[in-house]
């Protein structure tokens, strides 16, 4: 089952594939809003109203002011001026770069940043160094050395690291930030709709959105749906508008999916119960197995590869649905099973997940 084929998405925390239903411990629709009955009727009445597609490019006739409402509603919810929508977490990541730095910025990134990211930087003509993960000693050591030797820097870390599930030390970035007049960008992913007052994500949470220029926000989490926008201030989404080339040469996002931003934005702001079910469920299963990780991404360390293939094909006959991750996407030795805490697991769910990895993970190591 290496390239799994999905029957169906439930929204009692399970998932079928060919025909066997099976707790879903990957899933990142961390607050199921990708099965909310509200969300999909407005996504339906949304469809009737502005047709399936947007015909095109935002530069061309595709400017829809369903996506301006949708930008004012999001950068709105976190507190920042503007925003910018695009199609998808990797095209917003991998074209923003391009346009918001030159050859003589220097982008320095914590060393688990997400591979889209990575991608984007090489895109563009900036230098690229990188700080072991969340090691800001090595961040400051790097900053010393060379940041006098470039006209700007930018910082690139994530809020919620999505293989290790850690968060970053953000009060020692803004300090760091400030020292160097830095660009600070975060990439909200993982925790957008999850953390916050009203859940708009780990910056607020932290109280330092003032210190943080760019907050990158996808869509495909904790909203259950697709696209991604960049939040920042108006000059730098003005930038954007007129040189990222993966906003300007891309058919705009479908109509219906902007609208069900907005009305997912809208739930998610009055979900503390849905908030407060992820955080118990974490808990639930924390108090069983003891990770590095206190939030909704749980990594299950096991090191060799084949070892952590043989725990994900035990647990799938079990009928829990995980997957192991190996390299080149974690560190070599360090293969894992990425499990992933939502609010519409049970109790009972997890309890008996978490037991059936303590027992295999023994049985393997015999």
């Amino acid at each position: 089952m290496n390239w799994p084929v999905v029957d169906e998405f439930k929204n009692d925390g399970q998932i079928v594939i060919q025909g066997n239903a099976m707790v879903n411990a990957t899933s990142n629709d961390y607050l199921g809003m990708a099965q909310n009955d509200e969300l999909k009727q407005h996504i339906a009445e949304a469809i009737h109203t502005y047709g399936c597609g947007a015909t095109g490019s935002r530069r061309l006739s595709g400017n829809h002011q369903l996506f301006l409402d949708t930008e004012e509603t999001i950068a709105h919810w976190i507190g920042k001026k503007a925003a910018i929508l695009f199609n998808s977490g990797y095209q917003m990541n991998a074209s923003i770069f391009s346009a918001l730095s030159q050859k003589s910025t220097l982008i320095v990134a914590d060393k688990l940043i997400h591979a889209s990211i990575i991608d984007g930087i090489q895109n563009s003509d900036a230098q690229l160094m990188r700080f072991r993960h969340n090691d800001m000693v090595h961040l400051l050591q790097l900053l010393k050395k060379y940041a006098h030797q470039y006209s700007d820097v930018m910082i690139v870390c994530e809020s919620i690291y999505s293989m290790d599930g850690d968060a970053l030390p953000l009060k020692s970035l803004v300090e760091i930030k400030q020292a160097y007049n830095a660009t600070l960008i975060v990439d909200e992913a993982h925790s957008m709709g999850c953390f916050g007052p009203r859940g708009n994500g780990w910056v607020n949470e932290h109280e330092c959105l003032n210190e943080v220029d760019i907050i990158m926000v996808t869509f495909g989490k904790a909203f259950g749906l697709s696209g991604a926008m960049v939040v920042a201030n108006q000059d730098i989404v003005a930038r954007l508008r007129a040189k990222c080339r993966g906003y300007i040469y891309s058919t705009a996002l479908a109509l219906p999916i902007a609208a069900g931003i907005q009305k997912a934005c809208d739930i998610i702001q009055n979900a503390d119960n849905l908030r407060l079910k992820l955080k118990k469920n974490i808990q639930t299963f924390t108090s069983i197995i003891q990770t590095e990780s206190d939030t909704q991404i749980q990594p299950i360390i096991v090191g060799e590869k084949q070892k952590a293939i043989q725990l994900e094909q035990e647990l799938i006959k079990a009928g829990y649905f995980v997957r192991a991750v190996h390299h080149p996407t974690v560190p070599m030795g360090q293969s894992r099973l990425r499990i992933t805490i939502t609010s519409t697991q049970s109790t009972d769910q997890l309890m008996e997940l978490a037991q059936q990895i303590n027992q295999y993970r023994f049985e393997i190591s015999l």
